[in-house]
C-alpha cells in the first residue's frame, strides 16, 4: 500500500474506481482512495458516513482515513467529503458552492 508523508494529507485524493459522482443510487460504502496524480498507488479507505439529502441524484458522504509513514495507523482526516467529478470535494466547501449555485438560478 501506498503510504504519504504528513505535508501531504493536503492533497487532492481520488476513489480508485473511475466514477464522476457517487449518489444515493449507488451503494458504495467503502471505497479505496488514492492520490490524484497516481490513481492506482492506493493510500487509504473511504467510509460513507451518508447523504446530502434522500434524492436519487444527492451525492454520498465519506470520511477518509488515509496511510502516512509517520503513523502506523490510518489517519482519519478531519473533513467530510463528497465525490464530484471524479475527486474527493471537500463537503463544506461543496456545500458553500452547490448553494451560491442554487441562489444564483433563483435569483434570474
Amino acid at each position: 500500500m501506498y503510504q504519504y508523508t504528513p505535508t501531504s494529507l493536503s492533497q487532492i485524493f481520488v476513489p480508485s474506481i473511475s466514477i464522476k459522482s457517487i449518489t444515493v443510487r449507488h451503494t458504495l460504502g467503502r471505497l479505496l482512495v488514492a492520490p490524484h496524480g497516481s490513481p492506482t498507488n492506493v493510500c487509504g479507505i473511504a467510509r460513507r458516513i451518508g447523504y446530502t439529502g434522500k434524492r436519487d441524484h444527492d451525492l454520498a458522504i465519506y470520511r477518509l482515513k488515509i496511510k502516512t509513514l509517520t503513523h502506523k495507523a490510518f489517519v482519519t482526516l478531519p473533513m467530510l467529503f463528497v465525490v464530484e467529478g471524479g475527486i474527493f470535494v471537500e463537503y463544506e466547501q461543496w456545500k458553500k458552492n452547490n448553494q451560491e449555485n442554487t441562489e444564483e438560478i433563483n435569483d434570474d
